[in-house]
């Protein structure tokens, strides 16, 4: 079985058409109404903020008239009943006109008034006193927005925002664009968002992580089979769902040699970040091909690394009559490739590229000025794409694939079109980092990426990937591996060099 098929449903990220598709199957089809859900996800949601504010708060309840103001309705039912919160709801424009289920959950928080669990209702516009508060609920707008805030909408997220309380969000913040994570005229900044039965893209894209805050995940009883994500999300936990693999081998060329093709003159740092990185994340052998003018330089610096010079004395960068020695070599012990960190952009470099990856066959990390063959290596053979992965920056990614985007929306559906087109893998560095598979299996970043934005992160992600695919062969696998453990070695070494993650996973 494919080990993505046990992913839970918190680390899947689904947008607003999938989520509503989900909901309504789930009701239609299985047969779990609307109201019982939105029963479950009040309840998960009233529990999360007791546990965070704790018992006999105030809070103040914003709430326009469809299902997400329902979902606040039933939270403050839970905590003015259960935790004897005093719960004040201000209408964003009056109680008439509430969708279905919004209107059964406030019928039920005035039967609480009436046996005596008190809950104040005002109209936007009434005089409200912020330091009577402990927190706040977002209940004005869900994942149906796709369009500007207007007024009465825009003025009360300016009121939220104004109150610098802890805010909690239901689903999604107020003003998030679902898909896009784009902020919509304005937006609600919560503390928190408490997100129902599906996490949505939004919350993980452009300026949605700067509003979303802390993010909790309330489960909701959805089957399985409707559960198909858009993608997944990359994180600690995810670590523990890769398959497992250790190298087990008789010697340093078995199962783990990584070949690397890098460097030209004045760009030696790439190729040295790249090789020590594979070595230093459980490679058996690296061997690095250098233009014979530069192998001084590599002697000196990188004493465990297997220098093999290529060409005359006075080649400082690759040329075409270098690819047959270095395939012979590889071919002699095989294993992964990188191909790219500094090897410069001369002409004769970049067929150099095209020649050497046209007849090989094996697994390649083709990253950094390799790129620029980019356009000449999508006539290549498609089944050896599939053990390609591409690692552009977003300004590569643009130059290669000639098309502009101006969020990471856009930059996701990109990277999943070339996916599916050409059959290969595209690593898209950046916040977040995107990564889509040969499948069309696509991962998104949770953590803060922007840490590793600086000269050689690159180099060193190569390295490393490589260096998994030795011993995993497998590009998701050991791509997915080598994020993870960039991350947890920064979070472990934050001042420190450029990561070396070595052997946490």
């Amino acid at each position: 079985m494919n080990w993505t098929e046990d992913i839970p449903t918190d680390l899947r990220l689904f947008g607003r058409e999938r989520s509503r598709e989900i909901d309504h199957n789930t009701i239609q089809d299985f047969g779990i109404g609307g109201f019982t859900l939105m029963e479950i996800a009040g309840r998960g949601a009233a529990q999360f903020i007791r546990e965070n504010e704790g018992d006999k708060k105030n809070g103040l309840f914003f709430c326009g008239k469809g299902n997400n103001a329902g979902d606040a309705l039933v939270v403050a039912r839970y905590l003015s009943d259960q935790a004897n919160h005093n719960i004040t709801i201000i209408w964003a424009a009056g109680d008439d006109d509430l969708s279905e289920d919004a209107q059964k959950n406030h019928q039920l928080l005035k039967n609480l008034n009436e046996s005596g669990v008190r809950t104040s209702f005002l109209n936007a516009g009434d005089s409200i006193e912020g330091s009577h508060f402990h927190y706040i609920v977002d209940g004005l707008l869900g994942t149906g927005v796709n369009s500007e805030l207007r007024s009465p909408y825009d003025e009360m997220v300016s009121q939220i925002n104004h109150l610098n309380l802890p805010t909690y969000s239901l689903d999604i913040p107020t003003g998030i664009h679902c898909d896009t994570g784009n902020v919509l005229g304005t937006a609600v900044k919560a503390t928190c968002t408490i997100t129902f039965g599906t996490k949505k893209l939004g919350l993980f894209l452009n300026e949605g992580p700067a509003h979303s805050g802390d993010i909790h995940f309330v489960q909701l009883p959805f089957p399985k089979r409707y559960m198909n994500q858009e993608a997944t999300l990359i994180n600690e936990k995810l670590v523990s769902y890769l398959p497992k693999s250790n190298r087990q081998a008789d010697h340093k060329y078995q199962d783990g040699t990584v070949h690397i093709v890098a460097g030209s003159e004045g760009l030696t740092g790439a190729a040295m970040m790249a090789a020590k990185s594979a070595w230093k994340n459980g490679a058996g052998a690296v061997i690095l091909y250098t233009p014979k003018k530069l192998l001084p330089i590599y002697e000196v610096a990188l004493p465990e690394i297997i220098k093999v010079p290529v060409g005359s004395e006075g080649d400082s960068y690759f040329k075409t009559d270098h690819v047959e020695s270095i395939l012979a070599k590889i071919s002699d012990k095989p294993g992964p490739l990188v191909i790219g960190p500094g090897i410069g952009r001369e002409d004769e470099t970049l067929e150099f590229t095209v020649q050497l990856l046209r007849k090989f066959s094996g697994f390649a990390v083709i990253d950094a000025d390799a790129l620029y063959s980019w356009k000449e290596l999508s006539g290549i053979d498609s089944k050896k794409q599939k053990r390609w992965i591409l690692t552009p920056h977003p300004g590569e990614l643009k130059n290669a694939c000639n098309q502009s985007f101006s969020d990471d929306y856009q930059r996701f559906n990109i990277v999943k079109e070339i996916a599916s087109k050409r059959g290969v893998n595209i690593l898209s560095k950046g916040a977040p980092t995107i990564f889509t598979d040969h499948q069309t299996q696509s991962y998104i970043s949770e953590y803060n990426t922007q840490i590793f934005a600086r000269a050689g992160f690159g180099d060193v992600l190569s390295g490393t990937i490589a260096a998994k695919l030795a011993v995993r062969r497998d590009i998701t696998d050991a791509t997915l591996s080598a994020l993870i453990m960039g991350y947890l070695a920064f979070k472990q070494k934050p001042n420190g060099e450029i990561f070396e993650p070595g052997h946490l996973l």
